[in-house]
């Protein structure tokens, strides 16, 4: 949440990256043809085919939604929506990557909404819904001028699916899991469309198919055995695709590879830069051992470039791709916006830069290292893009629209983003047809995760109020948004994200405020406030200019809850019961209380036990209030 207090002031930081694709791109309606294999290059046509680009592993099915509100894990799944696609697939062409990556083809064993096939029982049984998503994906690709990879199975992904969940004798060829996972693969490679009407089999958007996601198959016989078995398989049935074999560690590629790379029906192999061979101590190094040795014998593609890796190891790698002739490379990875506002919002293992955030936000208070970080590494695949495709960036031109979603009062306002919009202007009139004023401006959309966007915590009560946005980049700003309103409060709004102090009073006590792009366990919240001391008691307290009428704060590790006070101008203090709202058996807690009409007190304190975990914090606070005459 940004208030207009905080931000009005800011000028906002330019963001110096490309925000248009190569010209090649632009309005790109499919393509003439299918990438095809020549040697140890592909092509396009009759040109050599490279390209810089990023994964999207939300792209088929959303592992993101990390609502407060929501039981999680279970409420973290849904599937994408067309507007959360076409941010995705423009993302990518705006950042001049020409091929995505996305994730497997979900399976689980029984039915899922959230998954493309259950394979419980044969014959597996496909989901509609989820590979609608995928007929969509590839319209849109083609629209946008972005080829896809697509890998078929996860090796380890309970989450999404993965080998174990065809079955343990999965890598047997003929065993029962083996051939539901061709049955699968069949299903897929054979349907046609719902949205073109056209065949994937003849579908150019599809640079490949890759066996799967971080395979290993060691020295295995039978994982060999199953390999060749599959690739005969997959080009029985399409020829017009490749088939990338979708390995992760480089020392199961590195002097082991020889059998594989002679087999006619393997046309590419991948691997993973999470690890570097012995040999050498850098990806670019290991990078450059794998391809020397497969030179003019198969193509080489980085399908993920670690989240870890710094911008001089990054930089490196991507001139070794460029001057070693691997055909490409992807980071991992992007994650785009959600449709209720803001982006997703993902880490594994502590990563900072897992969830790039397109095109990198300004930060002139310096909440976050990360965020500039983040424009670095987007900074570098853009560029790395353009020059791996020989390509000039078009000059960037303002971005489209925003899409202002539905609100009930102006203390809890949110928009749909426009891909490359790097600030946004908030407007406010009284009537829907203006004249309008600007409430806030360089407003990002980077930090607030699974909230609303912005809090008007002027609007006056009794009055309507109408809101529009306008998206900015560097080319200048879009025309605005759908208006909304009239919004005619009964109550003036506090809202505290968290990000700074700037909103508590001066008596509250032993917090600090914890502020990352890696937030696991607060739901990827990005900003959180714990006690200071974790052996003392912490007060966190909060005073308006009238009386309190509702409040509410949301709790993590809340087995020790803490307790609410009221305090009103006489300094009389009175303890609250709230209402408890618990997720996930009550390790997570929303406290919450409407407050009598009457009620003059204007000070809400929040008291933390010393006896509560240590890492007990909290998140998201609001306070509705009246100003009393």
């Amino acid at each position: 949440m940004q208030h207009p207090h905080r931000l009005a002031p800011l000028l906002l930081l330019l963001v110096t990256l490309g925000l248009a694709a190569p010209a090649a791109n632009e309005n790109h309606p499919g393509f003439a043809d299918f990438i095809t294999r020549r040697g140890d290059q592909l092509q396009e046509g009759n040109k050599e085919f490279h390209w810089i680009s990023v994964n999207a592993p939300d792209s088929l099915q959303l592992i993101t939604n990390y609502r407060f509100d929501l039981e999680q894990p279970a409420g973290r799944y849904r599937l994408p929506d067309d507007y959360e696609l076409r941010d995705c697939v423009r993302t990518v062409r705006q950042l001049g990557g020409r091929v995505m990556r996305a994730f497997v083809i979900t399976c689980r064993r029984g039915p899922d909404p959230m998954a493309a096939f259950d394979v419980a029982a044969e014959p597996v049984v496909p989901n509609e819904a989820a590979l609608r998503v995928l007929d969509r994906l590839l319209q849109i690709c083609a629209e946008e001028g972005v080829r896809v990879i697509i890998p078929l199975v996860a090796y380890n992904s309970a989450i999404r699916g993965d080998w174990h969940t065809y079955g343990e004798d999965f890598w047997t060829v003929g065993s029962p899991g083996n051939r539901k996972f061709k049955q699968v693969v069949r299903q897929v490679l054979t349907r046609t469309n719902t949205c073109t009407g056209r065949p994937y089999l003849e579908d150019k958007a599809i640079l490949g198919w890759q066996t799967g996601n971080e395979l290993v198959l060691g020295d295995d016989a039978d994982r060999h055995a199953w390999l060749h078995d599959f690739a005969a398989y997959f080009k029985t049935i399409d020829r017009n695709h490749l088939l990338i074999d979708g390995r992760n560690r480089p020392t199961d590629v590195f002097d082991k590879y020889a059998e594989f790379s002679a087999d006619p029906n393997i046309d590419a192999v991948s691997y993973h830069t999470y690890g570097n061979l012995p040999q050498a101590d850098t990806p670019a190094g290991t990078l450059r051992l794998i391809r020397n040795q497969l030179r003019g014998k198969i193509p080489v593609i980085v399908t993920e470039i670690a989240m870890t890796t710094k911008p001089e190891a990054l930089r490196a790698l991507l001139d070794e791709i460029i001057a070693g002739g691997s055909v490409g490379g992807n980071w991992w990875a992007i994650r785009f916006h959600n449709r209720d506002g803001g982006f997703y919002k993902h880490s594994d293992r502590g990563s900072q830069f897992e969830d790039l955030n397109w095109p990198g936000f300004a930060d002139p208070t310096n909440y976050l290292p990360e965020i500039s970080r983040e424009r670095e590494l987007l900074g570098i695949l853009t560029d790395y893009a353009a020059r791996i495709a020989g390509a000039t960036l078009a000059a960037p031109t303002p971005p489209a629209a925003p899409t202002f979603l539905p609100a009930t009062d102006p203390g809890h306002l949110s928009w749909q983003g426009a891909t490359g919009a790097s600030s946004y202007e908030l407007e406010r009139a009284t009537s829907a047809t203006g004249p309008w004023t600007t409430l806030a401006s360089g407003l990002t959309d980077n930090l607030a995760v699974h909230t609303p966007l912005f809090c008007d915590a002027d609007a006056g009560i009794g009055q309507p109020w109408f809101y529009r946005v306008r998206a900015v980049n560097p080319a200048g700003r879009s025309e605005p948004s759908n208006v909304v309103g009239p919004l005619q409060p009964a109550v003036r709004w506090l809202v505290d994200d968290l990000f700074d102090s700037t909103q508590w009073d001066p008596r509250s006590d032993n917090l600090t405020i914890d502020k990352a792009y890696a937030h696991g366990p607060f739901l990827e919240d990005v900003a959180v406030a714990l006690r200071a001391d974790a052996s003392r008691p912490a007060t966190l307290v909060y005073r308006v200019p009238g009386g309190i009428r509702h409040f509410s704060v949301t709790v993590f590790e809340a087995g020790v809850a803490p307790r609410c006070y009221l305090t009103d101008a006489a300094g009389n203090r009175t303890e609250l019961t709230p209402h408890v709202i618990a997720y996930d058996g009550g390790k997570r807690v929303r406290l919450e209380a409407d407050l009598p009409a009457a009620s003059t007190a204007g000070t809400l304190v929040i008291v933390l036990a010393a006896e509560a975990a240590p890492h007990q914090a909290l998140g998201r606070v609001e306070l509705a209030w009246i100003p009393i005459p």
